[in-house]
């Protein structure tokens, strides 16, 4: 293990100064996980692609101010997430008000219906959530943070970040029940 944070340190001291072949590699590694976060949320691939890149660049502009080197992974992820906040921010239609629909109450979802997904329709599946539903479903979810932390990430109250939480369950649990009554149908 010890090999292994040495050669992690210095390769991150190689992209350091500057070297692009070090930088190559360290982009190899990450790329396909940070693009995934970038998917969960952007509103199209675009989008992502936007924050990818943005993101990469305040990566290698800001690795000398990372002081612990053991904590590259969590620091990178954190570096691509505010990235994606920050796009969001400037989106002026991030800024209008969202109606979001009042969803019945439906009963809980058959755990089979989640094992029959693929990663890439439960990706689907948040990314056709409501922008702000998204990213706080995101933020919460999958990122770990608190009602708190999100209001104050997002410049909003906590009551709207757990309105916005409830409303992407919803949402996401209508999509599961209409994925399970369409697999349920083929079956049948």
């Amino acid at each position: 293990m010890q090999e292994e944070v040495s050669i992690f340190e210095t390769l991150i001291n190689r992209c350091i100064q500057r070297d692009e072949k070090a930088r190559k590699e360290l982009y190899d590694l990450f790329s396909a996980q940070m693009f995934n976060v970038c998917l969960r949320y952007a509103k199209n691939r675009s989008q992502a692609e936007d924050i990818f890149q943005d993101a990469f660049i305040k990566v290698f502009e800001n690795l000398a101010k990372l002081s612990n080197k053991n904590q590259f992974p969590g620091w990178i992820k954190r570096v691509f997430v505010n990235t994606a906040i920050d796009h969001i921010r400037a989106n002026k239609r991030y800024e209008s008000t969202e109606h979001l629909h009042i969803i019945e109450h439906y009963s809980d979802v058959e755990p089979s219906i989640i094992d029959d997904l693929a990663h890439e329709d439960l990706l689907e599946m948040v990314q056709e959530l409501p922008p702000r539903a998204k990213v706080v479903f995101n933020l919460f979810v999958i990122e770990g943070y608190s009602h708190k932390e999100i209001a104050d990430e997002l410049g909003i109250n906590i009551g709207t970040s757990k309105s916005h939480l409830f409303d992407a369950k919803n949402i996401l649990k209508t999509k599961l029940l209409a994925k399970e009554a369409k697999l349920f149908s083929i079956v049948s």
